[in-house]
C-alpha cells in the first residue's frame, strides 16, 4: 500500500512540527462558562488543527501546554469537557473491557497484568505495547485525545507509529504480508466481546483504517481459521517493525495529544509514581 505521507521517523518527520501553540483568545473561551456555547473561532480552530494534522501528513498533534501552564487540575478538566466536542463527535462507550466518558480518568489503578492476553493499559503502570484504541468495536474510533495533567515521576513516554510507514516498510520485506493484514481476523477482549474484521482496511475515501491490538488478535487466534505460518510470519515482521518505526514524545505537563486512531498506533513506557511526587493523571477523550 504506496504512502503519500513522510516516513517517520527515519530521518523526515520533525517532532517540532507536530506542536501548536494555544492561542490566548481561544484559551480564554474554553475556560468560558459550562453553560456558554464555545465560540465559532474556537471551532474553526480546533477543525483546522484537525484537517491540518489528524487527518493529513503527521496523524497527530500536539497542544504545547507550556502556555497555560498556572491552570489547576479542575480547570484543565473544565478546558478539556468544552474542547473535547470541537474536535469530532464524542464518544461514549462502557464495556466489560473499559468505560469510555466525555472526559475519562487515566491512572494506574494498581491493575498488574498476569498474562499477555489480558490487557486494559489505562489502569496500570506497566508498559502499554503498541496498539489502536476500541479494536473489538465493529467500528472504531477515529481519533482521541490524552491531556497530560500530571507526568509520572519516572518514565512514561508517549510512543507513535505511522501505519502508512509500517505498511509500506512491511512490503519492502515481502509484499504477501501485506496481504495477509488485509483478511479478517478475530479480535477477542478474553472477556465475552470479539469483532471479526481485517487489520488493514480502507474507507469509501481511500483512508486507511488500520486495527491493532496484539492481545486481542492472540485471543482470537482459535477462532481465525487461515493463521498458519505465513500469516504468523507477517504478524511477526509487523511487530518487529513497530519497535524499528515507532517516535518516542514524553508529555509535559498540560501538553493536550490528539491523534488519528486510524492512521497511528500508540503506546506508553511503563512508569513510577512516588510518595511524594504528584501520581501520573492524563484525561482521555473519544471521537469518531
Amino acid at each position: 500500500m504506496a504512502s503519500t505521507f513522510s516516513h517517520w521517523p527515519n530521518g523526515h518527520f520533525d517532532l517540532s512540527s507536530a506542536f501548536v501553540p494555544l492561542p490566548e483568545a481561544i484559551l480564554d473561551d474554553l475556560m468560558g462558562d459550562e453553560d456558554q456555547d464555545v465560540a465559532a473561532a474556537t471551532r474553526d480552530w480546533a477543525a483546522t488543527l484537525m484537517d491540518q494534522h489528524v487527518y493529513s501528513c503527521n496523524g497527530f498533534f500536539i497542544i504545547d501546554g507550556s502556555s497555560y501552564a498556572c491552570l489547576d487540575a479542575e480547570q484543565r478538566i473544565h478546558m478539556t469537557k468544552r474542547l473535547a466536542p470541537c474536535l469530532g463527535q464524542p464518544i461514549v462507550h462502557q464495556s466489560k473491557h473499559l468505560r469510555q466518558d466525555l472526559v475519562t480518568n487515566v491512572r494506574d489503578a494498581g491493575v498488574r497484568f498476569t498474562s499477555s492476553k489480558d490487557q486494559n493499559f489505562s489502569s496500570s503502570n506497566q508498559e502499554a505495547v503498541e496498539h489502536t484504541e476500541s479494536t473489538e468495536l465493529p467500528n472504531p474510533i477515529g481519533a482521541f485525545l490524552l491531556h497530560s495533567i500530571q507526568p509520572a515521576y519516572k518514565g512514561g513516554a508517549s510512543r507513535f507509529v505511522n501505519a502508512y510507514t509500517l505498511l509500506d516498510s512491511l512490503a519492502e520485506i515481502d509484499p504477501g504480508h501485506v496481504e495477509v493484514l488485509q483478511r479478517r481476523f478475530w479480535f477477542d477482549t478474553g472477556r465475552g466481546e470479539r469483532v471479526e474484521a481485517p487489520i488493514v482496511s480502507c474507507d469509501d475515501k481511500g483512508n486507511l483504517d488500520f486495527r491493532w491490538m496484539y492481545a486481542f488478535l492472540e485471543n482470537g487466534r482459535p477462532l481465525t481459521r487461515h493463521w498458519n505460518d505465513h500469516a504468523q510470519e507477517a504478524i511477526d515482521a509487523t511487530r518487529n517493525l513497530m519497535e524499528e518505526l515507532r517516535i518516542k514524545v514524553m508529555l509535559g505537563r498540560g501538553d493536550i495529544v490528539v491523534v488519528n486512531n486510524k492512521m497511528i498506533l500508540h503506546a506508553r513506557d511503563g512508569f513510577e509514581n512516588h510518595a511524594d511526587h504528584p501520581p501520573r493523571w492524563l484525561l482521555r477523550s473519544w471521537f469518531e
